[in-house]
């Protein structure tokens, strides 16, 4: 049987939509993103879950779909390159902005 998991949303979640817990800010959740950017792409899968994995490391409640609508959100407010469809983490990817974009 195929596995057609590959294809399939990874999450919907709209930042908009998110309650961050008390202790976090969003410059917090931004932070931790940057920190895990390059200039050359990456899947957004990889950046998801290497911040997670910080997230966790450091007791910090947020999920991986926080942090997935907090990307989709900078790249969208073009804070971040992105390419693909972001709600397929595995299938999109994004970098720091290079300097001569806009």
């Amino acid at each position: 049987m195929p596995d057609f998991e590959e294809d399939h949303v990874s999450s919907t979640l709209r930042w908009k939509d998110v309650v961050l817990p008390a202790s976090v800010t969003e410059s917090d959740v931004d932070k931790l993103i940057f920190a895990a950017l390059k200039e050359n792409w990456r899947k957004v899968a990889m950046i998801v879950g290497n911040v997670f994995q910080t997230c966790e490391t450091r007791s910090i409640p947020l999920s991986d779909e926080v942090i997935a609508a907090r990307i989709q959100e900078l790249a969208e407010a073009e804070r971040i390159e992105s390419q693909g469809n972001l709600t397929k983490w595995r299938y999109s990817e994004i970098r720091l902005r290079q300097a001569s974009s806009k």
